[in-house]
C-alpha cells in the first residue's frame, strides 16, 4: 500500500526545459547554444545543484566562460527562475493526494538558492510534510545517499513510497533501494495515470 508520495520538481512540479528557456532569453542561436553548453549543460550547474558551489561563485564563471557581463549572466539567471512555472496539473494531483491524506514529500536537484526562491513564490511548505533539496544536503540524485537520507528523515518506509521523476536514472536508482518508481512525461497523461492508480483503484 501506498502511503507516501515523493515528487520530483523539475519537469514534474515546475516546467524545465532548458532549449525553451534560452530562446526566450535571446533570439541569437550562437548565444543560445552558448548558454546550453557553457552554463544549463555545464558540470558547474551540476555542482551548483549539488551545493559544491553557490550562486555568487558560478556567475562570474559563467560569464567569463560565455564572454558575457556578470550582470547579463545575473539577468539569465533570474529568466531562469521565472520560466520555471508551474505545472497546473500536477499541482491539482499534488492538492488532491494532500487532501486524501496522502504523506507528500519533494527530492529535487535543485541549488538552494533556486529552492528558496521558488518556496517564497507559491509556498511549497505548505503543500508538503518535507523534503530534500540536493543543495542542502551536498548529495544529488540518482546517489544512493539522497534516497537513504529521505527514508531516514522522514521515516519512510520505502515500499510504501511511490516515486515520481522524469528521469529514467533517477527511477532506476529509487526502485533499486526498495521504492516504487513513476516516470513521469506529458503532465496531463502522466498525472491521470498516477491519480487512476492512487486515487480510483
Amino acid at each position: 500500500m501506498i502511503r507516501n508520495v515523493i515528487f520530483d520538481f523539475g519537469a514534474v512540479l515546475f516546467d524545465w526545459q532548458p532549449k525553451n528557456i534560452v530562446k526566450r532569453f535571446t533570439t541569437s542561436p550562437d548565444e543560445q547554444a552558448l548558454l546550453l553548453r557553457e552554463v544549463l549543460h555545464h558540470p558547474d550547474w551540476l555542482s551548483l545543484d549539488r551545493g559544491t558551489m553557490l550562486m555568487a561563485e558560478v556567475i562570474p564563471k559563467f560569464a567569463a566562460r560565455t564572454r558575457l557581463s556578470e550582470s547579463r549572466m545575473q539577468d539569465f539567471i533570474h529568466h531562469i527562475l521565472d520560466n520555471l512555472i508551474v505545472i497546473d496539473e500536477t499541482f491539482s494531483l499534488v492538492e488532491e493526494l494532500k487532501d486524501k491524506g496522502y504523506r507528500l514529500f519533494y527530492l529535487t536537484n535543485m541549488s538552494s538558492a533556486f529552492f528558496e526562491n521558488l518556496n517564497e513564490r507559491h509556498q511549497l511548505h505548505s503543500l508538503f510534510e518535507g523534503g530534500l533539496v540536493s543543495g542542502k544536503e551536498l548529495v544529488i540524485k540518482p546517489e544512493p545517499d539522497i534516497f537513504n537520507l529521505l527514508a531516514e528523515r522522514f521515516m519512510l518506509e520505502p515500499s510504501e513510497s511511490l516515486f515520481i521523476d522524469d528521469q529514467p536514472t533517477n527511477i532506476d536508482a529509487a526502485k533499486s533501494l526498495g521504492f516504487n518508481g513513476y516516470l513521469f512525461a506529458e503532465p496531463a497523461l502522466s498525472c491521470a495515470e498516477i491519480r487512476k492508480f492512487l486515487i480510483s483503484h
